[in-house]
């Protein structure tokens, strides 16, 4: 039974090839896009799991507070006392490691020469019981001891390649920073891409004890270098919610009373009232962490959402494409129907028969599918930057699962067509009528019309985060990005800055050269306390949070930051490079100053240096758009400088490289030259919104032409039912242009009722996706006609195949009875 009704269906699909092309397609469409952004959620959500400790595996962060209790800095990583501490507090802590990323040159020497040189940022100081945390496949060495000595190292797998390209390598030596050496104890198996952390060296944490590094009394007293990520594997029946609840006593007694004995702060202060320790699941980094200082950029549990939902909505438009056309077509199989009823056919038996029609097209179409999704896995790993594979073989699980959702998906679709189609009397359809009822149609018309706003709101979201995009692109910074290029700065060029400086500004290509601790594009994380400003006779202390930056004199004129009163740091004026500040206006405003410029040439003091405010520029947005202009402060401290930037004239881009590479590798042989454009990094910083822009575009374009198939099918129907109405119409005298118009309107009707549910729902999800930014667009009503625009454009143009068919039909061939 089951063998003829498979035959009669495969029949029925043959002899019916546009319709079944339009089937298949759409929902082999949908499949394939709901098999890729399983792959795409399934890897999301598998962040860290692997670890076999994962479910008692935590990280420390740190949360500091304004007076009003206001989070204004959230850490990823603590100061490194905080993990011993923890450790000797806390009986639930079964382990505790902690870890420090470091951006280093790595060189490996030959002969007294210098073979290979590398700037290295995944470099990561490590306690050696951070093998017991995590689950580090180790390739050579013993990890209980290739970490316990100063100055050894552990390589990854494809680092162990890069410098020696030889699996036996323990013994040998690798140069760092041209300062000193690192022994190689042990090589570890790459971290696998579903990880939070991808260190290619692991360096003995006992390294920083030397004094020429960090020294072993910061390790211990310095709380206020918070860099260090701390990792702490809890026993199995302790809660974390408990650590958390004694959090704010731990900081009170040991923080807190390192505050006052070292700090001077009143005997009344409690710790816990201006900085927070948090635990936070290994496991939940990924997707749900967005810190300051992340060691890498997670994904964002909201994309799984909109993926999931997306692809669900997808699905079912493809479904609901089927019951249009299905239904579309059971005007043609009445009499069929009916004469199946009079010969002896049960309606159980039909409806097993259009059942296994409906499962046999969404086999078909996950056949389909899953070429498709073959075909587009490596522009979405591309786009992702993951390697997502579909190896049905391998996985017989999935391969399961993906025969399952169609089995699923074809009994869904079918079986409202079925129950119907089955319904009809074959006493009405074998007289000529078509045996269904017009209060079907409404299912029908709201099919179309929950299609069409679907597509709405995916094209309305594109539109408006194109023109996000596009004012983040052209929004004015209030400095100059472009022509800017980046290095790093190093120490060993504190002695020879000035000869430095003078060889690079020789040609006129290269405008300036500036040093800062950190560049426009990065995060303001350095902070000394709040200021003390002049009232009166006397400092007084103003509680806020101001952003310290170093800069030398050139800064300014490198970016072009204007100067709003006062004036810039100079280097004819010895005290400027230790006793001179300049402040921003969001700074200004912040102290509560109605007349900033009667402050200039006062006395001012921050983090316990008093000199004088000598200046106030104009705000400039050092961060992305994403957060407010904050107050800052400028000084001058040369220990402080982390970064050089280059103004170059754009007529002479290569000639001005080539020049600072030959002065750069005269000045600091020993040092890659790695340079980076300001105005990539700026791009960078939007790096996810661009990606859902592509993100919207292929979802709402897919959307609205699957929906548009569905629109065929509706077109079909009602042109197959009111066929010879037309040919009435067009006998009586109406022309080609009334009957497009009278079948064209309730598609209109439709497309605009799609609009109506489609408008607030968009504008909620949109105007929270603009609250992200500071700084955004308004939405504007143009955008929301212009995708009522665009949705009409569509679905004319789609039913336009049948209604003109149907105009410029013959009435003498429509009403001819047979």
């Amino acid at each position: 039974m089951i063998r003829n009704y498979f035959k009669v269906a495969l029949r029925s699909i043959f002899r019916n090839k546009l319709t079944a092309f339009i089937n298949i397609a759409g929902l082999a469409l949908a499949m394939s896009c709901a098999i890729l952004i399983y792959l795409y959620i399934a890897d999301e959500v598998s962040y860290e799991k692997y670890h076999s400790k994962a479910d008692r595996i935590f990280r420390v962060t740190r949360s500091f507070h304004s007076p009003e209790g206001e989070v204004n800095l959230h850490l990823a990583n603590v100061a490194p006392p905080i993990g011993p501490l923890l450790k000797n507090d806390f009986g639930e802590i079964e382990t505790m490691a902690r870890t420090l990323n470091s951006n280093l040159v790595i060189g490996l020497e030959e002969n007294g020469q210098l073979k290979i040189s590398n700037t290295e940022p995944e470099i990561f100081l490590a306690e050696p019981d951070i093998f017991k945390i995590f689950d580090i496949e180790i390739k050579s060495g013993d990890p209980s001891k290739a970490l316990s000595r100063p100055f050894t190292i552990m390589l990854s797998e494809t680092s162990a390649k890069r410098y020696f390209n030889d699996e036996n390598i323990i013994g040998k030596r690798l140069r760092v920073n041209n300062a000193f050496d690192v022994e190689v104890t042990g090589v570890y198996k790459d971290f696998p891409r579903q990880s939070h952390w991808h260190p290619e060296f692991l360096v003995s944490f006992v390294t920083l004890e030397n004094d020429n590094i960090y020294g072993r009394e910061g390790l211990e007293t310095n709380w206020g270098n918070n860099s260090f990520g701390t990792y702490l594997l809890l026993h199995e029946a302790a809660d974390h919610k408990k650590l958390d609840r004694g959090f704010p006593a731990f900081l009170d007694k040991h923080f807190g009373n390192y505050a006052k004995s070292k700090w001077g702060v009143p005997p009344d202060w409690k710790a816990s009232q201006t900085t927070t320790l948090f635990t936070q699941k290994v496991t939940d980094i990924h997707l749900h962490s967005h810190l300051d200082d992340e060691l890498e950029a997670n994904g964002n549990i909201n994309n799984v959402y909109m993926m999931a939902i997306v692809g669900l909505f997808i699905v079912l438009i493809a479904c609901f494409n089927f019951v249009n056309l299905s239904t579309a077509r059971a005007t043609k199989r009445a009499k069929e129907v009916g004469m199946r009823k009079v010969v002896g056919a049960f309606r159980s038996q039909l409806i097993n028969q259009y059942l296994s029609e409906s499962v046999l097209t969404a086999l078909l179409a996950l056949v389909l599918s899953v070429v498709i999704a073959f075909v587009t896995l490596e522009a979405l790993n591309k786009f992702t930057n993951k390697v997502l594979t579909l190896d049905l073989l391998q996985n017989i699980p999935l391969a399961l699962g993906i025969i399952s959702f169609a089995l699923i998906v074809g009994l869904l679709a079918g079986i409202y067509p079925a129950f119907v189609i089955s319904s009809f009397k074959p006493a009405v359809t074998l007289k000529g009528q078509q045996g269904m009822s017009p209060g079907k149609s409404f299912l029908r018309k709201g099919l179309v019309v929950f299609q069409f706003t679907i597509s709405i709101v995916l094209i309305i979201g594109t539109l408006i985060i194109f023109k996000q995009l596009d004012y983040l692109n052209s929004r004015s910074l209030g400095y100059d990005k472009d022509q800017v290029v980046t290095l790093p700065y190093y120490s060993e060029l504190a002695q020879s800055y000035d000869p430095f400086y003078n060889e690079l500004t020789k040609v006129a290509s290269i405008k300036n050269v500036a040093r800062s601790s950190r560049i426009p594009t990065g995060r303001l994380l350095d902070s000394y306390g709040s200021p003390r400003i002049l009232k009166g006779d006397s400092l007084v202390d103003i509680t806020m949070d101001l952003k310290s930056i170093s800069t030398d004199p050139e800064f300014f004129d490198t970016y072009g930051i204007g100067i709003v009163s006062g004036r810039k740091f100079s280097k004819d004026i010895t005290t400027d490079d230790s006793l001179a500040f300049i402040i921003n206006e969001a700074a200004a405003k912040e102290i509560g100053w109605e007349n900033p410029e009667q402050y200039v040439d006062k006395e001012f003091q921050y983090a316990d240096v008093k000199g004088k405010l000598i200046g106030i520029v104009k705000d400039f947005h050092f961060e992305s758009l994403h957060q407010n202009i904050r107050p800052m402060i400028f000084v001058q401290r040369v220990n402080n400088y982390n970064a050089l930037s280059i103004k170059i004239t754009s007529a002479e881009m290569k000639p001005a490289l080539d020049h600072l590479e030959r002065i750069w590798k005269e000045f600091l042989p020993g040092r890659p030259f790695d340079y980076q454009f300001l105005s990539e990094r700026y791009r960078d910083l939007y790096t996810m919104e661009q990606k859902q822009s592509q993100l919207f575009t292929v979802f709402s374009g897919l959307a609205i032409f699957i929906a548009s198939l569905g629109l065929f099918g509706l077109a079909t129907f009602n042109t197959l039912q009111r066929i010879k109405e037309i040919g009435i119409r067009k006998v009586m005298g109406a022309s080609v242009s009334n009957i497009l118009t009278l079948l064209s309107k309730e598609i209109i009707v439709l497309i605009l009722i799609a609009n109506l549910l489609a408008w607030p729902v968009a504008w909620y999800f949109m105007s929270r996706w603009l609250d992200t930014f500071a700084y955004h667009i308004e939405m504007d009503l143009l955008l929301y006609m212009a995708s009522a625009c665009m949705a009409i454009v569509v679905a004319l143009i789609t039913v336009s195949t049948q209604t003109v068919r149907a105009a410029l039909s013959n009435p003498a061939k429509t009403l001819r009875y047979e």
